[in-house]
């Protein structure tokens, strides 16, 4: 599920927040239902966050300042560009993921930052499974059950077999190609690992999660 629908460290947030600066704009792409991204920033810094989703909100947190009902799949325009564009775990539950970095590059402005995070298909956990024969458990083959194909690592990564979502498999080449394609460079990528946390910071090529932090070419 996404980030923002699932409870996150907030410690794996807070690795972007030196990007981030005091007094920034900042849109979240896919925010959830539960804003981990916003609560954990607005503990740390003076920003104003405008957040957008799918899911509608009867009433908005006091830690958002502005909450737009839109699907990221759907190219948009706001009536402002701002300092940081994120979205964390949202690009492997969507299938335009095209749309999703056309709608960040309108957005954020030249001199801004796009932060955001997806689980990587290369990750050591991924190549281990695949050579021993097994499904990655972060991609799964039904919307119903989970776990197909996944073994003992699904088990261990997904217990009660639920569906998460994940209709696409990303490597962490094949990403670095996408944001060029889409008129971004990367200036920073993190390795993280939700159990074991920065162990795998500067090896974000074999990492389970992937954190990029881009630039647009201009």
């Amino acid at each position: 599920m996404q980030g923002g629908n699932v409870n996150i460290d907030s410690s794996f947030y807070a690795m972007t927040f030196s990007f981030i600066k005091k007094n920034a704009s900042v849109l979240n792409l896919g925010c959830g239902i539960n804003f981990n991204f916003e609560k954990a920033l607005k503990k740390e810094k003076n920003v104003n966050i405008t957040s957008v989703d799918i899911i509608p909100q009867v009433f908005k947190p006091d830690f958002v300042d502005r909450f737009i009902l839109q699907s990221v799949e759907n190219e948009f325009r706001l009536d402002k560009k701002f300092d940081v564009v994120a979205f964390f775990e949202l690009i492997e539950h969507i299938d335009k993921t095209d749309v999703l970095f056309k709608n960040c590059f309108n957005n954020l402005k030249d001199d801004g930052n796009l932060i955001f995070s997806f689980p990587n298909l290369s990750s050591i956990y991924a190549r281990v499974e695949l050579l021993l024969g097994y499904q990655p458990h972060i991609l799964e083959v039904s919307n119903e059950y989970g776990n197909f194909g996944t073994g003992i690592f699904g088990k261990i990564n997904n217990k009660p077999g639920g569906s998460i979502h994940h209709i696409r498999g990303i490597t962490y080449k094949a990403m670095i190609g996408m944001v060029n394609y889409h008129g971004f460079k990367v200036i920073k990528k993190i390795g993280f690992d939700y159990r074991f946390g920065k162990l795998f910071y500067f090896f974000s090529s074999i990492a389970p999660i992937n954190i990029f932090i881009c630039k647009k070419n201009i």
